[in-house]
């Protein structure tokens, strides 16, 4: 796992510096159309793929953090001894549901890939460059959710509220 945890903080970190240039590349055209400049018509169609980009690349890493929005209402009510193991089979099915969008991505990818699918905006993207990271996200999900099936620590806590 030290290995993927690595993958994942790189992933973390070109989410981090990427979610950064978006924000000032945003600025800069909204600056420059602000003051009567045509600006770059790739700003927009590089913020959107950005985005997509960002958050598969950040998602690995909230996992093993469990930094995704979860309510933890429900297990804070349910017995203690049954809340690790409830906690356990939700995480399995997590696994289950990124390993299907692993396949799904996986086949949408070799597809544009195969067919030389474009994305067409303001500049033409190869689709499957677009989509090649959704697989590689979703099998590093499934494999952070892993730790919470078979490692000593449960996704969940069992307390209701904010824990920061």
């Amino acid at each position: 796992m030290r290995f993927v945890d690595r993958i994942c903080n790189i992933l973390a970190v070109f989410a981090g510096v990427s979610l950064v240039l978006v924000m000032f590349a945003i600025v800069l055209q909204a600056s420059l159309r602000t003051m009567g400049f045509s600006g770059s018509s790739h700003i927009f169609t590089f913020s959107e793929y950005g985005l997509l980009y960002i958050a598969m690349a950040a998602s690995p890493w909230l996992v093993r953090l469990r930094g995704h929005v979860f309510i933890e209402m429900f297990t804070a009510v349910l017995p203690r001894s049954f809340a690790p193991l409830f906690s356990r089979i939700i995480s399995g099915l997590c696994i289950l549901i990124c390993l299907f969008l692993v396949w799904y991505t996986g086949e949408a990818t070799l597809k544009a890939y195969r067919f030389g699918d474009t994305d067409m905006r303001s500049l033409d993207m190869p689709k499957w460059l677009l989509l090649g990271a959704m697989p590689i996200c979703f099998a590093l999900m499934a494999a952070q959710f892993s730790r919470f099936v078979f490692g000593p620590d449960t996704l969940h806590s069992g307390e209701a509220g904010v824990h920061e």
